[in-house]
């Protein structure tokens, strides 16, 4: 039995056509059939007719693209592309100019350039309207071309008149329309006029004759290269060579104008790498400081003036700006003019500030900037510093800073506070730092800054006297312990209570009083009100009293501020030993 079966065997069907276009030289690919043939040239040469129903496609077409340029919307812009006839034309003039077809050539450049005039003033025109306001980015994106944009074409040219002259291929026409910039430079272009901007306007025309001149030059090579021109019709190469003559020129002329435009947009790429680097190295070592945006333009005499948008949690110093300056100059070797615009911002989280991207990757997860040593010590330093301000809460945290010295880097804290810190708080501190932060060089110092609580009773000595809830009763007999305690203080000669207050501890009262005395008050003065006030209580009543010198006095003798926390902290640090060993025995 033979295995290959009869053409109308549905089991082995005949192959041999197949393999035998496989076999087929690469050139033969080029053939299209007679009848493809006529219908491509029908159709361009149809599709170059000026009729009025083209022009109303291009009205719409340029409205639309108008509009969408206005409005920054990308797809209204690719909405105009599509509906834009103007590819069929170029094809018309690039098969007339192949052939010798003066007939066609006339129809097509009128179409073509009737075409051009038609968007570029309708486009003029909505630009005149009050609703055009102001210049957008899909409008400035046009008005810059550069060899990259012929490359484009010509890849789009390409495209298109292969899907033009193979059936198989034309639904791909659609995609080429989208490629081909052709309407949207137009009303670039009159938009631009609108506003009085000449150069963006001649740039915006630019961009479309390059695209124009590419794609007639590769749909020419097409339509020769498939056999829709004959040998009689290319005539002699001196013919040929005429007819394409103004083309040539032309495209010449525009790829050496855009290989230009290619070195200075280069140039200015490179430009813009050297500031936004340099400026991001700058500002490295700032904590929460991101480089948000960069402005700059070229004098005449080869010097830059850039502005600069920090989003900074602190302004920076004009020496910090100075030194900027100098680095961009080096890096670029111009004079350079620098300005920064300091956005005053602050990224805070739970433990402090926080270095985040204004960004998320593609899992949706917040991306996390990269740090410099400098910026890490001093993150570490401000979680620290708010962990022990938030344990004791009797200072505000304002600031935190890096400096570094010839001893080493200097963390300046600045808080706020009734007093400020003593040494052995520094201390703990500090200690704390240098273990997080891995750097036993690391030096801190805190600037603190006074302040007074002062309500309409007067100045908060104990929060708990004026912000705890108490009952009626306890109420009424802290009125009565703070009168008392301030009439019998002032009984000793000379001796003034400025503010006093009686706070509740369980069964106890605690009394601080701020006096002004001519002498200094003796312990046992201090204790014989205690008495009276513990008796008038009916509870233990204990007495301090605060002179502005930072002497406080009660019962039991003499002590000082600074003494009185110190004791507490070193009380509070034994009692974490304690526990902590404890903890490990268990």
């Amino acid at each position: 039995m033979n295995s290959h079966g009869a053409a109308g065997d549905p089991v082995s069907p005949d192959l041999s056509a197949e393999r035998s276009n496989l076999d087929l030289p690469l050139i033969a690919l080029w053939s299209v059939s007679p009848e493809r043939k006529a219908q491509v040239i029908d159709d361009t040469t149809s599709g170059s007719i000026p009729r009025p129903l083209y022009y109303v496609l291009l009205l719409a077409s340029g409205g639309i693209a108008a509009f969408g340029l206005l409005a920054n919307s990308a797809a209204v812009v690719i909405g105009a592309m599509l509906v834009s006839p103007l590819m069929a034309p170029i094809f018309g003039i690039a098969l007339a100019l192949s052939r010798g077809d003066l007939h066609l050539l006339r129809n097509a450049l009128v179409a073509e350039f009737g075409g051009v005039l038609l968007i570029v003033a309708f486009a003029l025109l909505l630009g005149l309207l009050p609703f055009a306001l102001e210049v957008t980015p899909e409008m400035l994106a046009r008005t810059r071309p550069s060899l990259l944009d012929v490359f484009v074409a010509a890849l789009a040219g390409l495209a298109g008149g292969l899907a033009m002259v193979d059936e198989r291929t034309s639904p791909a026409l659609p995609g080429v329309a989208i490629a081909t910039s052709l309407t949207p430079p137009l009303a670039t272009s009159g938009l631009s006029l609108a506003f009085g901007a000449f150069d963006g306007a001649w740039g915006a025309f630019l961009l479309f004759f390059a695209n124009f001149l590419t794609i007639l030059a590769v749909s020419a090579a097409i339509f020769i290269l498939a056999g829709f021109v004959t040998r009689a019709e290319i005539g002699t190469r001196t013919d040929f060579l005429k007819r394409f003559s103004a083309a040539g020129i032309g495209l010449l002329a525009v790829a050496t104008i855009l290989t230009r435009q290619l070195i200075v947009t280069i140039d200015d790429w490179r430009l813009n790498q050297a500031i936004v680097t340099t400026i991001e190295h700058a500002i490295a070592d700032n904590p929460g400081a991101r480089l948000a945006r960069v402005i700059y333009d070229q004098d005449a005499n080869g010097s830059v003036n850039v502005l600069a948008t920090v989003n900074t949690p602190r302004s920076f110093t004009p020496q910090k700006v100075d030194a900027i300056q100098h680095a961009i100059a080096d890096s670029v070797n111009r004079p350079i003019s620098l300005f920064v615009r300091c956005a005053i911002t602050h990224d805070v989280a739970a433990a402090g500030s926080a270095n985040l991207l204004p960004t998320v990757n593609l899992n949706g997860d917040f991306i996390a900037a990269s740090v410099t040593p400098n910026v890490r010590l001093t993150e570490a330093a401000e979680q620290t510093l708010r962990e022990l301000v938030s344990r004791r809460q009797n200072f505000e945290l304002l600031d935190v800073q890096l400096v570094h010295l010839p001893t080493g880097p200097v963390i300046v804290a600045t808080v706020s506070g009734a007093r400020p810190p003593v040494p052995s708080q520094v201390k703990l501190a500090q200690e704390i730092i240098r273990q997080r932060a891995g750097d036993e060089t690391a030096t801190l110092l805190v600037r603190a800054t006074s302040t007074s609580d002062v309500t309409a009773k007067g100045r908060v000595l104990l929060g708990d006297a004026q912000f705890s809830p108490m009952t009626a009763a306890d109420r009424a007999l802290q009125e009565k312990v703070e009168t008392r305690g301030k009439t019998v203080l002032e009984h000793v000669q000379n001796t003034f209570v400025d503010s006093i207050d009686a706070a509740k501890h369980g069964d106890k009262w605690e009394v601080r009083a701020e006096v002004v005395s001519a002498r200094v008050l003796q312990p046992a003065e201090v204790g014989r009100v205690a008495k009276e006030l513990t008796a008038l209580a009916g509870a233990t009543v204990t007495l301090s009293v605060l002179t502005p010198n930072g002497l406080i006095i009660d019962a039991r003798g003499f002590t000082t501020v600074q003494r009185s926390v110190e004791e507490a902290l070193a009380r509070e640090l034994a009692a974490r030993d304690l526990s902590e060993r404890v903890d490990q025995s268990k």
